[in-house]
């Protein structure tokens, strides 16, 4: 967890040294010296990286290898390359089909360690079910709903599970609960074995190689136990979730105010005499634009700019606490004199407490609400001014 709660302070202060890239398709395809941070809908990195991997999508695709860490968060995160370093990866589905230099932390709803995979350290997991049908060269320790294992743990397994079938080889001690616990036909354990199961009586079969196993009722998990493993889990879950949002939100940041970094700096100069203007204008919008949608559709002919102006639309909607933080941080900056990158994070902290406030029923809503109306009104009204000013030229 401490490495994991590390990416924030990587990921702020070497952003700068690294290479960053926010879009819908990623497609890596030539050798990256440095560093590299990707945010987008899918992901696929076919050339080596010298440096870490800060990935967030809903697909991505390791296919040559990394020289350093890789930190992940997806829907399904599929890794065929080799990693020289660790892994640390939160997705629905997980599979790692290549060789780890060292640990592997997961947390998801599948995964999977296919029978080409090495892992030279640890393997840590929670998830809904996993199979290991590969090689642990550290230690094994797994909270899930079903685990498989098929393949080789070449020291201590600790195994906590609904079921748990063990058909693979453990060389250290072992500790397993599990409700329902199986032995397979090539289930070899070559140290002691401590396990619990509703079922005391477990067939090891001839899987006990200069070892014993011992019925341990000290690891029945009762229901604080059970409560506390499914706490841990989800909180790794959503854990990794914060970090797909951080990262996600940092990118695009980067873009808006790399594109737009003067546009928002001029406009947060009409902030102070326009604030409840700024407002009624933003209402207007975020109430009025659906109608306009929506009367688009019903003129056939209007189709084409109706699911235009839903793009915009839904894109305001999702990103709008971005822009109101990073028009923020612009109005912050009046008066001062922040670089690029002050900016950049300041409008990321404004955007997590929007976030946040959030969570407060009503009342945190009722606040995002009204910050991103007054930011989306400004937008309006600078750009109708302007357009007056301009037609007053004209004349």
């Amino acid at each position: 967890m401490k490495k994991m709660l590390g990416l924030f302070t990587l990921l702020f202060s070497t952003f700068i040294m690294g290479q960053h890239t926010a879009d819908k398709r990623i497609s890596i395809s030539e050798h990256q010296t440095d560093d590299i941070y990707l945010a987008g809908e899918t992901i696929r990195i076919n050339a080596i990286v010298d440096g870490d991997v800060v990935a967030a999508a809903r697909k991505i695709s390791i296919i040559d290898s990394l020289q350093e860490d890789l930190m992940a968060v997806g829907a399904d995160i599929n890794v065929r390359g080799p990693v020289k370093d660790d892994i640390r990866a939160v997705g629905g589905r997980l599979i790692i089909d290549s060789e780890v230099g060292d640990d592997v932390i997961l947390a998801g709803g599948e995964v999977t360690i296919t029978e080409n995979a090495v892992i030279y350290g640890n393997l840590i997991n929670f998830s809904g079910n996993i199979e290991m049908n590969g090689e642990v060269k550290g230690m094994l320790k797994s909270y899930s709903g079903e685990i498989v294992l098929n393949g080789k743990v070449r020291e201590e397994a600790y195994l906590y599970g609904g079921s748990i079938l063990i058909n693979g080889e453990i060389s250290g001690t072992s500790k397993i609960a599990a409700e329902e616990f199986e032995i397979g036909n090539d289930a070899r354990f070559l140290s002691d074995v401590q396990y619990w199961s509703e079922d005391p009586e477990i067939n090891f079969k001839n899987s006990l190689i200069n070892a014993k196993a011992t019925y341990n009722e000290g690891l029945m998990p009762d229901k604080e136990d059970l409560s506390w493993n499914a706490w841990k889990g989800f909180s790794l879950v959503a854990f990794g979730l914060w970090v797909f949002y951080v990262i996600s939100a940092f990118l695009i940041l980067v873009l808006l105010n790399w594109a737009f970094n003067d546009f928002f700096a001029d406009t947060v100069t009409h902030l102070d005499k326009e604030i409840l203007t700024s407002f009624i204008y933003g209402l207007l919008y975020l109430l009025g634009m659906p109608l306009l949608i929506l009367f688009t559709f019903i003129l056939i002919i209007g189709i084409p700019v109706g699911l235009f102006l839903l793009s915009v639309y839904i894109f305001s909607v999702l990103f709008g606490h971005l822009i109101a933080a990073l028009l923020l941080a612009h109005f912050l900056n009046k008066n001062r004199n922040w670089n690029f990158w002050t900016i950049i994070l300041v409008s990321l902290g404004l955007a997590i407490v929007l976030r946040l406030l959030t969570l407060i029923p009503f009342l945190g809503s009722l606040v995002s609400i009204v910050v991103i109306a007054i930011g989306y009104g400004l937008f309006l009204l600078v750009f109708l001014q302007k357009r007056k000013n301009k037609l007053k030229i004209a004349q």
